[in-house]
């Protein structure tokens, strides 16, 4: 959000807002407020964002934020002030990213007094603060803040309460009708990237933001000073005079990756919508939730990395036990040559070297324990062969259960990547339930337990021939999927001693079409390891040939009667698979 969207939104809310009643204010965030205003057309929430990366001003056209239980002392003072109280001018800095709300309430003796919210938005100096106003809007002394800047932290700028407030010394920028043809041609953009022209002139252009700077660049069409001066005047002008609607920028998956009160033609793709509240309240949701999946994505990641580090390190002593465990063999020889020989063994002897009967009378050297006699040293080998011996079935059953368990885990991590929040959960609880993870210990703000996430639904796709292929994205949906939803008739694929996903043909009574099956199996090798590999083996066979074998992890499946089927993971023949998602509904 630049001083341009801003400003559209200053003009936007004045008309709609003017005279709006402050009717509730929240705090769900360390620095974000939530305003609830009622006026002639009904009920509206207004959120103001001091976030450090994500600061931002909008009308909260479709979530609304969790409440912290008890309110925060920013929160009470503002509701003490400001509520009852009605918004009299909405108002931008310049062209800074600074609003200004104010407020006409009465105090506790029922004198009118003049307040003006006021949110910086300047990355992580961001602030929120309630300033004293006079009846001509100027501003006084600050009342509080959610960020307290001191001569510690600051020795241009104080914001505490009791100090006059003084707004952030501005950039040295120029007014987009100041720029002249001398100022772009300074600038040298024909000698820069494409990301570098447009900061650069984002820097030369006050309330233009690198999304403004990168559309006003593509309308010029090129670096000629003349033709970005005109694409310049045209954007702004088209913007503050609402000549174009808002728009999302979307890139190539579609996801939300920009705003602005005008076209974005540079982006690989565009949505209008219907204003800029909502093109920002759609952006920034998108943004928050990508985020907190990717936080929460990235801490079960490294808990399954650690358990993975533990399984390998596990499978690695395993294997020295099982090589140690089948030399028994020759534990037992050295017992026997003793038994054979005991008259050549000296008493106290450390070592003895004795002919092997078994390899032709070679000498063969063994280790003695010299507190026993030779018949007592052939002892302790018999039984260390035979203890050994012993060991083998239950060292190669711990070692296939580590192989599987280490697959299951590498499973894990393939369905951590690309996973929705929900998901996540239910990855996390079944960790937790095979013992993997240990049980959080965390609650709900009324004091109950959370609820567990759900494992989700399989993604389904259409093929080219119409039918259904569904892909498992978690261990529990790969068990559902294949074990209880799927026909014996339809069609199971995955990749090859791989970890992956199951995926499912559903064929409904029809006959397996060639190309379904190549874009089935394209898309068992996508969700699997192999997904960057040249060449994928893809295993496919009925559902009737699957089953799972009794006490197996989640997931885990043997199957029969399967053919194999080589792909090449092209990414243009995924993304058109992919593009042809199916949406669950409810």
């Amino acid at each position: 959000m630049d001083g341009l969207a801003l400003a559209v939104l200053c003009a936007d809310w004045n008309e709609r807002f003017a005279r709006a009643r402050i009717e509730k204010i929240h705090q769900p965030g360390e620095r974000e407020i939530v305003l609830t205003l009622r006026t002639r057309t009904g009920v509206h929430r207004v959120l103001l964002s001091a976030h450090r990366a994500l600061a931002r001003v909008h009308q909260l056209v479709h979530a609304r934020p969790a409440n912290p239980e008890e309110p925060p002392m920013f929160c009470m003072m503002l509701r003490k002030r400001l509520e009852g109280g009605r918004i009299t001018a909405i108002r931008q800095q310049g062209w800074d990213r600074v609003l200004e709300i104010h407020v006409e309430a009465l105090n506790e003796i029922g004198d009118r007094v003049q307040y003006a919210l006021v949110c910086e938005m300047m990355g992580k100096h961001s602030n929120l603060m309630l300033v004293e106003a006079d009846e001509t809007g100027r501003l006084g002394r600050i009342v509080d803040s959610v960020v307290h800047v001191d001569a510690d932290l600051s020795r241009v700028r104080q914001v505490l309460p009791g100090l006059p407030y003084h707004p952030a010394p501005p950039l040295p920028r120029k007014a987009y009708d100041e720029v002249t043809e001398s100022d772009i041609a300074g600038l040298e953009l024909c000698a820069l990237d494409t990301k570098r022209r447009s900061r650069a002139l984002a820097s030369l252009v006050a309330g233009a933001g690198t999304v403004t700077a990168a559309e006003v660049l593509a309308r010029a069409g090129d670096c000629d000073p003349a033709g970005v001066a005109a694409a310049l005047r045209e954007v702004f002008t088209a913007a503050l005079e609402r000549r174009e609607p808002a728009t999302l920028g979307l890139d190539d998956l579609g996801w939300p990756v920009a705003e602005a009160p005008f076209r974005l033609t540079h982006c690989a793709g565009h949505e209008m919508v219907g204003n800029l509240d909502e093109a920002l309240d759609r952006l920034y949701s998108k943004v928050l939730e990508r985020g907190q999946t990717s936080r929460l994505a990235q801490a079960l990641a490294r808990d399954v990395e650690k358990q993975l580090d533990r399984l390998r390190g596990k499978i690695a002593n395993l294997e020295q036990q099982r090589a140690e465990a089948l030399d028994h063999d020759a534990l037992r020889v050295q017992g026997e040559l003793l038994l054979s020989y005991p008259h050549l063994v000296p008493r106290g002897a450390r070592e003895v070297t004795l002919p092997n009967f078994y390899a032709d009378g070679a000498p063969l050297h063994i280790p003695l324990d010299p507190a026993l006699t030779a018949i007592e040293n052939a002892q302790r080998y018999f039984h260390q062969a035979s203890r050994k011996k012993r060991a083998i079935p239950r060292v190669e059953a711990e070692l296939a259960q580590a192989r599987q368990d280490l697959r299951y885990l590498e499973e894990i991590l393939l369905y951590v990547e690309g996973a929705r929040p929900e998901e996540l959960a239910a990855i996390r609880r079944e960790l937790t339930q095979q013992g993997f993870l240990k049980a959080r210990r965390t609650r709900t703000a009324t004091g109950g337990r959370p609820r567990d996430g759900a494992p989700g639904h399989p993604d389904a796709y259409e093929s080219s021939d119409g039918l259904v292929i569904r892909v498992g994205r978690n261990h529990a949906q790969n068990d559902r999927l294949t074990l209880r939803q799927s026909q014996p008739q339809d069609v199971w694929l995955h990749a090859k001693d791989l970890p992956g996903s199951h995926v499912v043909i559903q064929l409904g009574g029809r006959e397996l079409p060639e190309n379904t099956l190549h874009e089935a199996a394209l898309l068992a090798a996508y969700f699997s390891r192999g997904r960057e590999a040249g060449s994928v083996a893809v295993d496919y066979t009925r559902i009737k040939h699957v089953w799972k074998p009794n006490g197996a992890r989640p997931g885990f499946v043997l199957y029969d009667h399967q053919k194999t089927l080589y792909v090449h993971p092209d990414r243009h023949r995924i993304e058109a698979i992919l593009g042809r998602r199916i949406e669950r509904r409810g």
